[in-house]
């Protein structure tokens, strides 16, 4: 993971303001189903801390959270989010080695991140660090298809030179439950849904974009204004006044077998 951190440089800062976070409820249903008395846990990947920020708000405060982030830019915001919360500690780590104790947590997420792991390995530290009992949990945001989006995708699809199908991409980002469940050392898999809106204005949803890695690759071809001018162009085209963009969350989970 820590190779692929560098697509993020230079983005922590529009991540941060930009990035949608997490519905509390479903961090809500994490913690409840921890069955262990340890009392750490690990946000991997974490980013800006997005996801970091709900998971902390979710535990009680006897709970000390690791936000582990390989990315430079990235742990810089991070860092400065979190400098004066003694419950969150932002340490410089990557999925698969991460510098905790054996059995130590009670608790891994990651979010939105899990498809820039190494997933053997992730899996085999995940097992390493979790406690019996303990959760595994991957978090994700999906935007609705809607006309628009499909637009906005496009162009990226368009203009990348690295993405030919998008939607196929978008399939591999993380594994099913059953999986999940069939990984060894872990059992009884679960997924749950959470539905919300974000209404956006144009600049909004162009913002939203720039976070993006696969955007940023076509803006270090073409210029950030060529690509403000196209997707302004595009939205003008096919949208009038605001866009609701309606969203998914989906935590899918499994616990460390005794």
């Amino acid at each position: 993971m820590r190779e692929t951190s560098e697509r993020f440089e230079g983005l922590a800062e529009a991540y941060n303001l930009y990035r949608p976070g997490y519905p509390d409820a479903a961090f809500d249903t994490l913690v409840a189903a921890c069955a262990t008395p340890a009392r750490i846990a690990l946000d991997l990947g974490a980013g800006p801390g997005n996801s970091t920020t709900a998971l902390r708000r979710a535990l009680p405060d006897d709970w000390l959270v690791f936000a582990a982030e390989p990315g430079h830019d990235m742990r810089r915001v991070l860092s400065r989010r979190f400098a004066t919360q003694t419950g969150v500690q932002v340490i410089d780590a990557c999925a698969e080695a991460v510098p905790l104790p054996d059995a130590s947590a009670g608790l891994i997420v990651a979010c939105t991140a899990f498809h820039w792991f190494d997933r053997t390995r992730f899996f085999a530290e995940a097992r390493r660090v979790l406690a019996p009992g303990g959760v595994l949990a991957l978090v994700r945001n999906r935007r609705e298809a809607t006309p628009l989006i499909a637009v906005f995708d496009g162009y990226i699809a368009e203009h990348s030179v690295t993405i030919y199908d998008y939607a196929r991409r978008e399939k591999t980002k993380e594994p099913s439950v059953r999986d999940l469940a069939a990984q060894d050392g872990f059992h009884a898999a679960r997924s749950r849904t959470y539905r919300w809106t974000q209404e956006l204005e144009c600049r909004g949803l162009i913002d939203l974009y720039l976070t993006r890695s696969t955007l940023a690759a076509v803006v270090r071809r073409v210029g950030l204004g060529q690509v403000m001018t196209d997707l302004a162009a595009l939205y003008d085209r096919h949208a009038r006044g605001p866009v609701v963009l309606n969203w998914e969350t989906t935590a899918k989970w499994t616990q460390r077998r005794a």
